[in-house]
């Protein structure tokens, strides 16, 4: 079986301008096809380029991971899916200080230029606003990337891999999104131009699914509702990973633009902190496992070939 993990993370490390993404997605179709299955390139409205593997107006399942990887952000994105308060408590730690630096910036303007009354707030104020988003942008929009191999060159392997295991299953398809990092655009636009799917499909989407030794899903009510939910959540918990309705296992990805779906990461665990996936947006993301692709994916070939 191949090793796509290490295969697209030594070949395509950084998939964030026109033409890496462009390079990536011929690749990537080349690969499905091998495994049996059409592929192509999808532009959607606002032009992201979503590749589209098997027929999704068809199949039962789809399999979805976004493609694009992050900027390098000034904070880590710690993802804490079961821990709500200390996610928020981890923004709070984010955003307070640069309040406080926008703040002390419009302070010290306004009294390097000694202007006092109406001017003085005028040049307090623009100059805080100046600061804080600048910094605020920097978190999204800064250089992109060099490292990604967790965020999301594993999710992206494990649909390949899963891919190749189904060898042209037509149960089953596939979508690798594009333009996840920018606010889910991709899957959104695919959404909606495609409504049947989004209300009627389950789909299982992956997201950092390389570092961590367990399997945290999230699940709409509408997918928990769906009668090959307990085939999934049995897989699931049998490669050891932990199932949960999406409101106690929140996860920001592309599982989000349908209603009908799951949405799978790999976490650590420590006391007092719960569940979390460490290194993302980051210069450190440069962990992920090989073994976690073929757990997760033996796993998922054992819900589609149930069904």
């Amino acid at each position: 079986m191949k090793d796509y993990l290490n295969d697209i993370n030594g070949r395509f490390p950084i998939r964030n301008s026109r033409e890496q993404k462009k390079a990536f997605r011929a690749y990537a179709i080349s690969e499905a096809q091998v495994a049996g299955y059409t592929a192509r390139t999808v532009p959607e409205n606002g032009g992201h380029d979503n590749v589209v593997i098997g027929e999704p107006e068809k199949a039962q399942i789809i399999f979805t991971a976004h493609y694009d990887t992050p900027r390098r952000a000034l904070f880590p994105n710690l993802m804490l899916p079961t821990n709500p308060f200390l996610k928020v408590a981890y923004l709070f730690s984010v955003i307070v200080p640069m309040l406080a630096i926008a703040i002390l910036a419009g302070v010290a303007v306004r009294k390097l230029t000694g202007l006092e009354g109406m001017a003085g707030r005028f040049v307090y104020f623009g100059v805080y606003v100046a600061v804080y988003l600048g910094l605020f942008l920097l978190m999204f929009l800064g250089p992109a990337n060099k490292h990604n191999i967790n965020d999301n060159t594993s999710g992206t392997a494990a649909v390949l891999t899963l891919a190749q295991k189904l060898s042209g299953d037509p149960s089953a398809a596939f979508i690798l999104f594009d333009n996840e990092e920018k606010g889910k655009k991709g899957s959104k636009a695919f959404a909606a131009s495609h409504p049947d799917i989004k209300t009627g499909t389950l789909v299982v989407n992956l997201d950092c699914v390389g570092n961590g030794d367990t399997f945290i899903a999230g699940a709409s009510s509408s997918a928990m509702s769906d009668p090959r939910f307990p085939t999934l959540k049995a897989s699931l918990e049998h490669a050891g990973g932990k199932v949960f309705p999406a409101s106690k296992a929140g996860m920001n990805s592309d599982h989000r633009s349908f209603d009908r779906s799951v949405g799978i990461a790999a976490c650590l665990y420590k006391k007092g902190v719960g569940y979390y996936t460490p290194r993302i947006h980051t210069g450190r993301d440069t962990v992920a496992s090989p073994e976690n692709i073929e757990k997760l994916t033996d796993a998922l070939k054992v819900f589609v070939k149930a069904e």
